[in-house]
């Protein structure tokens, strides 16, 4: 039983993703959350150590109490106060993602007009069920700059599963939006960037090379005539690894596709996924692709605004819920010709 004005939140399906919209939501909005069943039907339930992590920063953030943060609690409580503080530590032990334990915090920091900090050390960079560190940085942060929510990223030391390890210090705001997240359209293509990066481990084998040139000779076939510039990058890690991160700068929205290096699947291979993904995002006709889809649902709770994409996703579907439960708004979708419109008003 929640305490008297706490919103109970169920997490028995949606996973961490419950977790981190809502506390993010919680300090945007100054309201007391319980969270329950916490990612039920998982092999392991329950609070893991990159969730607690993420946890304890947020609580951090806005000197919030916090009840039920131990590894394994399927239920906390989180009362947040204020945001008062510019810096921020995270400490991540495993592999879990850099990217998600940030989520929370951007969240929290879109209506607040301060700077605020954020070391993370531990977790990963690339992994499999979370953005690219390369995505959150080239499209997310980028898209939100635009709309007056700037933020940054130095990376210092990358990471790969299943030791992680990487070093990242974020900056976000302060934060000034006014205007609702509007995405009617892709607009004209300008052009295509992406990073082909390897871990050190496989430099000998020309990993990177390879998979940037594979993506790039897909790309080519597809937008002839234009500029498409692929970065190669090897990094010293503690886990052997590699990924292709690409991005497409359209004249209203920012488009991103990417892949994972696996064992047993060659790097040109890992290059092609890559290229395809971001082909596909771009044939549809969305204007947020498959991982800023999700993200970009409690900014528009906040703010309003619409977008389209490919996928009504369970992470989008969760997502919206969460948001509705926090904020009272409503998403309203619709389906035409196989593209999806989102809409919060």
């Amino acid at each position: 039983m929640a305490s008297a004005g706490v919103l109970v939140l169920d997490g028995a399906s949606g996973g961490g993703s419950v977790l981190r919209v809502g506390l993010g939501l919680a300090i945007a909005l100054r309201k007391s959350v319980r969270v329950i069943n916490i990612r039920q039907g998982r092999p392991n339930p329950g609070l893991q150590a990159q969730h607690l992590a993420g946890l304890r920063a947020a609580a951090q953030l806005c000197q919030a109490r916090l009840e039920g943060a131990q590894i394994g609690s399927r239920e906390i409580e989180f009362h947040p106060g204020p945001i008062q503080t510019d810096s921020l530590k995270i400490q991540i032990e495993t592999a879990g993602s850099v990217a998600l334990a940030l989520q929370p915090i951007q969240i929290a920091l879109a209506c607040a007009a301060r700077s605020v900090t954020v070391e993370i050390a531990g977790g990963g960079t690339y992994g499999q069920w979370a953005s690219p560190i390369a995505a959150l940085e080239h499209v997310n942060f980028a898209l939100l700059g635009r709309w007056g929510f700037p933020a940054s990223l130095e990376i210092e030391r990358e990471g790969f599963y299943p030791k992680g390890g990487a070093r990242v210090r974020a900056r976000f705001g302060p934060a000034q939006i006014t205007q609702a997240f509007d995405f009617p359209e892709q607009g004209q293509l300008r052009e295509i960037r992406g990073l082909s990066i390897a871990s050190h481990h496989l430099q000998k084998s020309k990993v990177a090379e390879r998979q940037a040139e594979a993506a790039h000779r897909l790309l080519s076939r597809e937008f002839s005539g234009i500029a498409i510039g692929i970065e190669t990058r090897y990094a010293e890690t503690l886990s052997p690894g590699s990924a292709v991160v690409l991005w497409a700068d359209c004249e209203k929205t920012i488009l991103g596709g990417d892949a994972l290096g696996e064992r047993g699947v060659s790097a040109e291979r890992v290059g092609e996924q890559a290229a395809a993904a971001l082909i596909s995002e771009l044939r549809s006709g969305a204007t947020l692709d498959r991982h800023m889809a999700d993200q970009i649902i409690p900014f528009l709770a906040l703010f309003g605004g619409r977008f389209f994409c490919a996928e009504l996703t369970d992470h989008i579907k969760t997502n919206m819920w969460v948001a509705e439960q926090l904020t009272g708004k409503r998403f309203i979708v619709t389906e035409r010709a196989g593209i999806w419109e989102i809409r919060c008003e």
